[in-house]
């Protein structure tokens, strides 16, 4: 190999010195005033970019969810509508004589009397009571009183008192009538 045998004068030399320092000088500004600045700026947009794909995948898997949802909200306001069938959020004493009045004529009883009594607040509901006074015969009374169980609104018979039946069959009955409302 052959040996260089390089011979730079003085001011070669100082240019060649003025040269590398700057080189290194703007290398330097160069990396730490653009390439570091922009590196930082790539990272932040990358995780920008990867929060924004998560909130995107996230919306999509609810998207999916979203039918099952509404179908979900759609029963409940069914069974909500259902229940306010069963306890009222009113007293609606006309439903209640309502109600009363035409399952004792469908079971042949005749309604003597009926007489509304104070109102008993529970924790979650009110119990609304009604003093019932009917006539019929026994068989008839007890369909009466089994098709008020069965109706659709919440109904408690209580404290049944009969009479002894007359020549005809016929035997007076008294009895309250709860009807519960919702207390929300």
């Amino acid at each position: 190999m052959a040996k260089l045998n390089i011979q730079l004068s003085k001011q070669q030399q100082q240019i060649l010195v003025l040269a590398v320092l700057f080189l290194g000088g703007g290398g330097f500004a160069y990396i730490k005033y653009f390439w570091l600045p922009t590196a930082d700026k790539i990272e932040q947009t990358k995780a920008e970019i990867k929060t924004t794909e998560d909130k995107i995948n996230k919306a999509k898997s609810q998207a999916v969810r979203l039918p099952k949802i509404q179908k979900e909200i759609e029963t409940l306001n069914e069974q909500a509508i259902e229940a306010e069938k069963r306890l009222p959020k009113s007293r609606d004493l006309p439903a209640v004589i309502t109600a009363v009045s035409v399952l004792a004529r469908k079971y042949n009883v005749q309604l003597n009397a009926f007489q509304p009594g104070g109102q008993k607040a529970e924790q979650y509901f009110i119990e609304n009571p009604y003093q019932i006074n009917i006539r019929g015969n026994y068989h008839d009374v007890g369909r009466f009183l089994a098709a008020i169980a069965l109706e659709q609104r919440i109904y408690n018979v209580r404290t049944v008192t009969y009479s002894p039946p007359d020549q005809q069959g016929k035997a007076t009955v008294s009895f309250t009538l709860v009807a519960y409302q919702y207390k929300g």
